[in-house]
């Protein structure tokens, strides 16, 4: 599925070896640093993960994401900067064999697609 969007393998090796430091060192981002991230960014985890719900809502909401005017009239009217998923009973390792569940999610964000709303007035 990564090929499909970056298709020079060695995107592939490089993504895997920052992985590998990423799950190997402490993560201690601050609130500013997690601010300061500008580009557009999906936050995954599962209910049962390491990272527990709570914290992945405050990375979200840290990332922009939470758009109150889509919360109050029940539509989305922009792309959001961030997006959040919270897959149920998945472990953080987990995630990894959900393949079938993120990728028609991950690619809509990838390639920038809004959500669909429903028309249902």
């Amino acid at each position: 599925m990564f090929t499909e969007h970056t298709p020079d393998p060695a995107a592939f090796s490089a993504y895997i070896d920052k992985m590998k430091v990423l799950n190997i060192e402490d993560q201690q981002i601050t609130d500013e640093q997690m601010r300061s991230i500008t580009a557009n960014t999906m936050v995954i985890v599962g209910d049962a993960d390491g990272v527990k719900p709570e914290h992945a809502v405050t990375m979200f909401r840290l990332l922009g994401g939470g758009d109150e005017e889509a919360a109050t009239t029940g539509m989305l009217q922009k792309i959001p900067r961030a997006r959040l998923m919270i897959l149920p009973a998945m472990s953080h390792l987990g995630i990894s064999g959900e393949a079938d569940v993120l990728a028609p999610m991950v690619t809509a964000f990838l390639d920038d697609v809004p959500p669909v709303t429903p028309e249902l007035f």
